[in-house]
């Protein structure tokens, strides 16, 4: 292959949806990856594409159109990703949890396009017949849906290929070559590849990546654990509080939030907690064995939000990142497209840029706390 216009580092469904889009305009990209497609977090998590755990107002706004891209994201993939929009359910087993659920609800809903219906509980079992009478109320979000995270991500870099991308597996970018200010090539152990753009789309590895070009990126990988139960008859008919069925019938039961660096350690206790939540919301699952377990480890800025831009001071460096590439998978692809091409784009990402981050922010990115709950 012939030199790239650009460079995407990292093969997640952020990286591989902005690949796929460059190289379905006709632009010239080559995508690294030092694993392979969907060996981070984005082959390790349930595959909500959610959009009303987003927030604030702006944040869930932007999910929603994304989430309103996937149809047609996934017409032209012509590849079986098991997408649904079918919506997504959160749950109260306590009074209190149930007061939470209904002022969440109310910010949710002031978003133009975002309904979040609480539900009492004999409303929540006409939704879901399986669920236990302990549960208190819920809600109910019609514009939430799903999809396989891991076939997902495989159909784009697959997509991205058929278009003329290339793509190189089990190859680490290990530095950057500027020439006068600008990006000049990526550097690998296997030689460099010249191009005049790259995108740090690496997931937790983003900032080690910037900091090639002396950028600073603030995040901390963020150890999401989740657990794998043997196939049962239908028990949900959507997703409810971090727990999804397949169509297989096998369950998944997520997740955890906790700053712990880079240990992708399973734990007894939150599996023990995590599991005991899941069967006091669906009995059922308490004939289920866990077949296996596993955590990713998503990148969490700061504030949560994504951090999407292109980097003044070094031009031909772009920066996409966040904990939501799934749900952002679509409209991450066209943000990027329209920087690069364009110099430009008309997505709301105004919120996202770097500039938003103050000193103390990049201090908490160098300090992990373990147990850190900010998020």
């Amino acid at each position: 292959m012939t030199s790239p216009d650009v460079v995407v580092v990292g093969a997640g469904a952020r990286g591989a949806s902005i690949a796929y889009y460059l190289a379905r305009a006709g632009v010239r990209v080559t995508l690294i990856e030092k694993g392979f497609l969907a060996s981070g977090t984005s082959g390790a998590n349930v595959g909500l594409v959610n959009v009303s755990g987003k927030g604030p107002e702006h944040y869930t706004a932007f999910s929603l159109l994304s989430a309103g891209m996937y149809p047609k994201l996934v017409a032209d993939l012509d590849a079986p990703v098991d997408y649904q929009r079918d919506g997504n359910m959160q749950v109260a087993l306590t009074d209190a949890e149930a007061e939470q659920l209904a002022k969440q609800a109310a910010r949710q809903s002031a978003v133009p396009g975002v309904t979040v219906e609480l539900l009492d509980a004999r409303r929540a079992r006409e939704l879901e017949p399986a669920m236990s009478p302990r549960v208190a109320a819920a809600t109910y979000c019609a514009q939430d849906g799903n999809v396989d995270p891991m076939k997902l991500t495989l159909a784009l870099g697959r997509a991205a290929r058929r278009h003329g991308a290339e793509v190189l597996y089990h190859r680490e970018v290990t530095g950057i070559r500027l020439a006068a200010g600008r990006v000049a090539a990526a550097v690998t152990a296997e030689g460099e590849i010249p191009t005049g753009a790259i995108v740090d789309a690496a997931g937790i590895f983003v900032p080690r990546v910037a900091q090639m070009v002396g950028v600073s990126v603030p995040l901390l990988p963020q150890r999401g654990q989740v657990y794998h139960l043997e196939p049962l008859p239908a028990v949900m008919q959507r997703p409810v509080a971090g727990l999804r069925q397949f169509r297989s019938g096998t369950v998944m039961v997520g997740t955890t939030n906790e700053f712990v660096g880079f240990d992708r350690t399973v734990t007894y206790e939150a599996g023990s907690r995590n599991l005991d939540r899941a069967r006091r919301i669906f009995p059922a699952l308490a004939r289920a064995r866990v077949l296996r377990a596993w955590a990713g480890l998503r990148p969490m800025p700061p504030d949560g939000q994504p951090i999407y831009t292109a980097v003044r001071e070094v031009p031909g460096f772009y920066v996409a990142v966040g904990h939501s590439g799934i749900t952002l998978a679509p409209i991450t692809g066209q943000v990027f497209l329209d920087l690069i091409t364009t110099g430009g784009t008309s997505l709301p990402i105004g919120p996202y840029g770097l500039d938003r981050f103050t000193a103390a922010d990049h201090e908490w990115a160098r300090q992990p706390v373990k147990g850190d709950a900010r998020h």
